[in-house]
């Protein structure tokens, strides 16, 4: 009993630190979730898009917005290095865009790299990590040059974006054309 005790206490012990509970940023409704469990880019990458959290799909953060890098970085990384969604590899150099969620594949519209960042240093670095050498920095790391560098990561969930009303009123005149052709055969 007490070495099950023990053995349920050093568990949860070593599970605490590396993930802490979704908090939610009032600026765009989304959650986001720090895993401090060190893993290379493609390793959260995979993960973060596997979570999910209150129904809504996960995904490596995709940061556009100084105040949304400021939260993500300080307030859920807590300071530490952590995975964002961007990459440059398959891409050319420095040609920097975000993989998963509902940014995918577009281009950055907000940056902060650290001064002398993105360098694609040693050999080719293809995906950013935020708290480089300072709260909220960007660096390029991980790919060809680093391919073990690991870091803990942050996911962000959010719901799928809500259609517009000229979605709506061109699925409902679709829907009437479908019926007034379903009529005119049958008669």
């Amino acid at each position: 009993m007490m070495r099950s005790l023990l053995a349920l206490t050093l568990g949860l012990s070593t599970l605490s630190p590396a993930m802490a509970a979704p908090v939610k940023w009032d600026d765009n409704g989304h959650w986001y979730e720090f895993v401090a469990t060190p893993v290379t880019w493609q390793e959260a990458f995979d993960a973060a898009n596997a979570a999910s959290y209150l129904g809504m799909q996960g995904y490596l953060a995709t940061v556009t917005s100084a105040a949304e890098n400021s939260f993500v970085s300080s307030s859920v990384a807590g300071g530490s290095l952590a995975w964002l969604g961007g990459s440059d590899s398959g891409a050319g150099i420095n040609e920097w865009t975000w993989r998963n969620g509902p940014e995918a594949g577009q281009a950055f519209t907000y940056t902060n790299w650290n001064s002398i960042e993105p360098n694609n240093c040693c050999g080719g670095e293809d995906y950013v990590h935020t708290n480089w050498s300072g709260p909220g920095l960007w660096n390029d790391h991980g790919g060809p040059g680093n391919p073990g560098q690991a870091n803990g990561y942050v996911i962000e969930y959010s719901m799928a974006p809500v259609p517009e009303p000229q979605t709506y009123a061109l699925l409902l005149a679709g829907l009437g054309l479908v019926s007034l052709a379903t009529r005119r055969r049958k008669s």
